[in-house]
């Protein structure tokens, strides 16, 4: 839930800034992409490392990918509010 608040509030921050852009649509777009890229190559990245074949593996794969996602969805936010932010 966490998360999903969070993705929420830099993308609203990221729609706000870009309001006055011809460029908002694609940045949008562009949003939703990278989230949901990082979030998958994360998971694939976290099930490769940790290699879950039991419970207790399998409750650190759920560890490792929300917290790989986590951090790899900031930086891409950060990067499209950067690329936003030298578009204006």
């Amino acid at each position: 839930m966490v998360i999903f608040v969070n993705q929420v509030n830099i993308y609203l921050k990221i729609k706000t800034q870009m309001s006055n852009s011809e460029n908002s649509g694609c940045f949008g777009v562009l949003t939703i992409v990278i989230y949901a890229l990082a979030w998958i190559g994360t998971g694939i990245i976290a099930w490769n490392w940790v290699k879950p074949n039991s419970f207790g593996r399998a409750i650190l794969f759920i560890l490792a990918w929300s917290i790989l996602g986590y951090i790899t969805q900031i930086i891409g936010g950060l990067i499209i509010a950067g690329i936003a932010k030298l578009m204006e």
